[in-house]
């Protein structure tokens, strides 16, 4: 596959999307896989709103509770033309991306996304009110350290639903991923999104004058990111 100057979004299996894709091609990672973080029935235990019992309904139906993240980083480190991706990820995941990043020597950081508004599920457990951004950096990738302090710090607090209502079940806030592609590429560079979503990291992309392959199974998705990529603009 051959890298076009405007972004592109593609309906399918990102695993045999990844098959088009050169190796040493990409740039950046930034992306949101899915995670085996509901064990059990979604609905059961805890103190919770109809709205939140429908929203991990909806979650487990479009993405499933059995994603394990091998594939997904293998394939990332074959196209990218130094290991420089950013993954969302759980408690549950997390030490599988960090096995990966020091078994080839990566270098790895820990983001956060603090929930001011997290869904009050706290049967026997603390509230899920944080999610984690894995940052693996193999050693020549680009990394911009002259943005200011206030660009780097490792926690960023805000409320689910806090940019749209797009309809996907887990919209993650512009801001972060704005930040992470800002300091982890350059313009002109392609970020690679396998898991897109409703379209954030396109439009961040477009914004910052990058470009991006993004990749989404949900047909309703893709339409969603596509209108997004046109008409949408960032901070206005």
């Amino acid at each position: 596959m051959e890298n076009k100057k405007d972004n592109r979004i593609i309906c399918g299996d990102c695993l045999e999307v990844f098959k088009m894709i050169a190796d040493k091609s990409i740039d950046l990672v930034c992306t949101d896989p899915p995670y085996e973080f509901i064990s059990k029935d979604p609905v059961g235990g805890g103190i919770m709103k109809k709205e939140n019992k429908k929203h991990l309904k909806k979650i487990k139906k479009d993405f499933g509770m059995s994603f394990s993240p091998e594939k997904l980083l293998n394939e990332c480190k074959r196209v990218l033309k130094a290991f420089n991706g950013y993954f969302f990820t759980n408690k549950t995941l997390l030490r599988k991306y960090i096995e990966f990043a020091d078994k080839n020597n990566y270098s790895w950081d820990l983001l956060i996304w603090s929930k001011t508004n997290p869904i009050p599920l706290n049967s026997n457990h603390y509230l899920l009110d944080k999610e984690y951004i894995v940052y693996i950096k193999e050693k020549g990738a680009t990394f911009n350290s002259q943005l200011g302090y206030e660009n780097y710090f490792t926690v960023i607090e805000r409320p689910i639903g806090c940019n749209n209502k797009l309809g996907h079940p887990t919209q993650k806030p512009v801001e972060l991923i704005y930040n992470a592609i800002r300091i982890s590429s350059n313009e002109n560079d392609v970020v690679l999104d396998p898991y897109l979503g409703s379209g954030t990291t396109a439009v961040v992309c477009k914004d910052l004058n990058r470009r991006c392959i993004g990749i989404e199974i949900n047909p309703e998705y893709v339409k969603i990111a596509k209108n997004r990529l046109r008409q949408e603009r960032l901070f206005e």
